[in-house]
């Protein structure tokens, strides 16, 4: 299942803020993960959705929460929608 847009966007942002506040470079993200530079930026500008495995990996990297990261910061920012279909699915 893929991120939405508008989520995907946030982890963009909200991954070129963390690498700012670390004093990171998206090279050296980059050379961290063993990838380019250039899918960091595409991650950043929201071009590409980076992979579950990738998210939790720069989580650990720049020490931030998946949540904080992902835009999740509590259950007000999940689309309603969407939750109510997985809690339905689940029941």
């Amino acid at each position: 299942m893929r991120m939405s847009t508008v989520k995907l966007n946030k982890f963009g942002e909200k991954l070129g803020y963390a690498l700012s506040v670390k004093g990171w470079s998206q090279q050296q993200l980059a050379d961290k993960l063993y990838t380019t530079q250039q899918c960091i930026s595409r991650w950043i500008n929201g071009n590409r959705e980076p992979s579950l495995d990738d998210v939790l990996l720069v989580c650990r990297l720049l020490d931030e929460d998946p949540n904080e990261l992902l835009g999740y910061n509590d259950l007000r920012d999940v689309d309603p929608n969407i939750l109510n279909k997985r809690l339905r699915r689940n029941i």
